[in-house]
């Protein structure tokens, strides 16, 4: 059987916040960030948005369910902070799966 990268992310989005706050408000690191205007994680030109992410990759398909739980349980009691966060930012969350 082939082996396949897998990658999971959960991802908060939008033009202008600061994911340092993002990262306070949480209490969690992101796997990565980006600032909007900047070259960090962009190959050709400059990002197009912040960014703040959490991000798993994985090997096989059979611990896909797993890796999906991992990023959910971190971020399943920070519901209400992360909703906040977005009433009062121009933001939006993204949860993507490729491989």
């Amino acid at each position: 059987m082939l082996q396949t990268e897998v990658t999971i992310e959960f991802i908060i989005c939008g033009p202008n916040f600061n994911p340092d706050s993002v990262t306070k408000l949480l209490g969690i690191s992101p796997t990565k960030y980006t600032i909007r205007g900047s070259m960090k994680n962009c190959k050709y030109s400059p990002a197009i948005e912040t960014t703040w992410c959490l991000q798993h990759c994985i090997n096989s398909l059979n611990d896909l369910d797993h890796q999906v739980r991992q990023i959910i349980d971190r971020i399943e009691n920070k519901l209400n902070i992360l909703l906040k966060f977005k009433e009062e930012n121009d933001i939006d969350f993204v949860f993507t799966i490729y491989g």
